[in-house]
């Protein structure tokens, strides 16, 4: 993954806050300051949508997928009731 700047708005972009698996097309991925990855997705009902990976689980590849890739994630819900980011999955 290369950290290039690309004309993103990234102002418009919020955590997803509701669970379960949706359709999403990868629209820029950067590595964070905490030693994850944060990727910023579109999906297909039009939200922007960003969620961070982590190394613990390989960043579920999002360090390797390239942008523009149609993609399924699946978001579960925490304890403290927020969601993160389980799986990624290739759209076929």
């Amino acid at each position: 993954m290369t950290d290039y700047e690309f004309n993103v708005n990234f102002d418009d972009y919020c955590f997803c806050e509701e669970e379960g698996t949706f359709k999403a097309v990868l629209d820029f991925a950067r590595y964070g300051k905490k030693k994850n990855v944060i990727a910023y997705f579109t999906f297909e009902d039009g939200r922007k949508i960003m969620a961070c990976a982590w190394n613990n689980m390989s960043y579920l590849g999002l360090n390797r997928i390239p942008i523009g890739t149609e993609l399924y994630l699946t978001f579960a819900k925490k304890k403290s009731d927020s969601c993160y980011l389980r799986n990624v999955e290739f759209a076929e």
